[in-house]
């Protein structure tokens, strides 16, 4: 199996995360930890399931210093998000989701911040659908967004939306490490 594994792995690069048992979050937990690197996460969408991700993994205390649930436009302000941006995009929005990885590094004093926001369904928020994600990342002064689609069933979409955000997030990192 040696030259096929070889073969498979030499197709798809970078788009290995991990092999047999391994978890997005313990290779997230991996890259911050050898880089000395800490966490904190602004969740919406996605309910607290992020953190809960994260904190599954022992050890996860020396890198991940916490992470907010602002379930509300009002909670997402008080926790340091511009209302204009708000205003302006939308919660379900690629610059809030931004604003709101920015706001966790700020007040989680972290070096890497990570933000979600989108609608989990069963209805549209704002003329957009169910299943819409925007994953907020900061970095190293980087800050980007990544949109995710997916199907709208609502413990479907906070799902994929945890995993994809824990992926994307690693990624995020090895790409700048």
């Amino acid at each position: 199996i040696g030259p096929v594994e070889t073969e498979i792995r030499d197709a798809l690069k970078d788009h290995i995360w991990g092999v047999a048992e391994e978890t997005p979050q313990e290779r997230l937990g991996d890259i911050l930890r050898s880089n000395g690197l800490t966490l904190a996460t602004m969740e919406s969408i996605t309910g607290g399931s992020i953190a809960s991700k994260i904190t599954d993994v022992p050890g996860s205390s020396e890198y991940f210093r916490g992470g907010f649930v602002a379930y509300t436009n009002a909670m997402k302000v008080a926790m340091g998000v511009d209302p204009g941006v708000i205003d302006e995009y939308g919660v379900v929005s690629p610059q809030v989701a931004e604003a709101m990885s920015e706001a966790a590094c700020c007040w989680g004093g972290s070096d890497v911040g990570l933000g979600i926001t989108g609608v989990a369904g069963p209805a549209e928020l704002d003329q957009h659908p169910p299943g819409e994600v925007y994953i907020g990342l900061s970095f190293k002064g980087k800050t980007l967004s990544i949109r995710g689609s997916f199907v709208a069933q609502r413990a479907l979409v906070k799902e994929r939306a945890t995993v994809q955000a824990l992926l994307e997030l690693y990624k995020f990192i090895k790409e700048r490490i």
